[in-house]
């Protein structure tokens, strides 16, 4: 097993995971707010529902389920950015313009901007680009190859 495609594909849902991350913040500030406003709503409603409870009680636990559901989703976002961050964190600067520059932003012909950049040929490039790949692979999973 080739740890490195598992990092390439986590250093390529860098930007969704960080949009994921806003519309979750979002979404449970919105169930936590629909939450608190039915339960100020339905005080007054006696309605049963067909289990026995009100309405009110099972929107509520409709609501919850929804809430715990999302702090999840959230979790495991808040997780797979870390890993990313612990990853990026191993490397230095001229590695994670690198990793950043091939696998983040996926930007045209990144080894040529690495090389104006750092003034380096396009074997050293490649070769500094496999060395940062590994390096972040064993900052975030311990091994490269099993």
């Amino acid at each position: 097993m080739d740890y490195r495609e598992y990092a390439i594909d986590l250093l390529g849902k860098r930007s969704q995971l960080l949009n994921a991350k806003v519309n979750l913040s979002e979404e449970l500030d919105m169930l936590e707010t629909e939450k608190y406003s039915a339960q100020h709503s339905a005080i007054s409603d006696t309605t049963v529902a067909r289990d026995g409870g009100s309405r009110y009680e099972e929107h509520l636990v409709n609501v919850i389920a929804l809430i715990d559901n999302t702090v999840y989703r959230k979790r495991m976002v808040d997780r797979q950015l870390q890993m990313i961050y612990n990853g990026l964190a191993a490397l230095d600067d001229y590695e994670r313009d690198i990793v950043e520059t091939f696998y983040i932003y996926k930007i045209k012909s990144p080894a040529d901007i690495i090389m104006k950049k750092y003034y380096k040929e396009r074997s050293q490039v490649y070769e500094d680009k496999r060395k940062a790949l590994i390096k972040f692979t064993r900052g975030i999973y311990g091994i490269v190859h099993l």
